[in-house]
């Protein structure tokens, strides 16, 4: 029932390692971390402390990408993450490049994080997700089971995304999004509830929504009042938006009450 666990492995204080596990060269794993059983964590992965690694799980793999050509390249994970079983996250493309789980995540079984991928902290995704390549998530994004996200589509902060969704498009934060092909049904209102957004910064949010998916309005005037607006939440919202590569999710409204 021995492990195998390179010598040149950095493994910190009080890290728990179950059986049947491979730990290579150049593995970093911080403090009170526990691996569970059959786990292979390859070369150039860091892994921060109080972290919980089910059964089953291939991290830091070479990417799923015919344009890697065996440069050096990493996956970091964060600080307090939880990752269930069976997932598979690979390190990045490209030389020095990597691949970025924040703090505080939960990432249940069956997510597959590819190259590239940069997530925030305090992130929850459930069953069977599949992120492409060069994907974002941002602070506090939940995404739901049997999600699948399309290469370097970005979801934005506090966004909600329904399960079996298809993601072709960025997900603007704040918002609520559903369906094959994806909408987004409004705000995510009980997230910020209790994400502490106040009432009026809720309605603040609804009023943005409503400006950004005006139809009777261009999409460049939509963009030039979003960015002439004082909030917060409209600076952030326009940021979004303007470095989208792949646009923005359609709207389709529903009654949030």
């Amino acid at each position: 029932m021995n492990s195998i666990i390179s010598d040149k492995a950095e493994i910190g204080e009080k890290v728990e390692i179950g059986p049947f596990c491979v730990i290579e060269e150049g593995v970093k794993i911080g403090k009170n971390t526990r691996i569970e059983s059959f786990v292979h964590i390859k070369k150039g992965t860091i892994i921060g402390e109080n972290c919980h690694i089910h059964s089953g799980c291939v991290l830091g793999d070479i990417p799923q990408d015919l344009s890697f050509k065996n440069e050096e390249s990493f996956l970091i994970i964060g600080n307090n993450v939880t990752i269930r079983e069976n997932c598979v996250f690979h390190r990045a493309t490209g030389e020095g490049n990597v691949t970025v789980i924040g703090d505080n995540c939960y990432l249940m079984a069956y997510v597959h994080v590819a190259h590239n991928v940069k997530i925030g902290n305090n992130v929850i995704i459930a069953n069977g997700t599949q992120l492409a390549g060069y994907v974002e998530v941002e602070d506090r994004a939940f995404i739901s089971g049997l999600v699948t996200v399309h290469q370097f589509v970005r979801i934005g902060s506090y966004a909600m995304v329904g399960a079996s969704t298809k993601l072709v498009k960025d997900v603007l934060p704040y918002s609520l999004c559903d369906g094959n092909p994806a909408k987004v049904y409004g705000i995510n209102v009980v997230g910020l509830r209790r994400n502490n957004f106040s009432t009026e910064k809720i309605r603040t949010i609804r009023l943005l929504f409503h400006l950004i998916y005006d139809k009777n309005l261009s999409f460049e005037k939509r963009l030039e009042l979003l960015k002439n607006r004082e909030e917060e939440e409209a600076k952030i919202l326009y940021q979004f938006i303007i470095r989208s590569k792949r646009g923005i999710t359609d709207a389709s409204w529903r009654s949030e009450e």
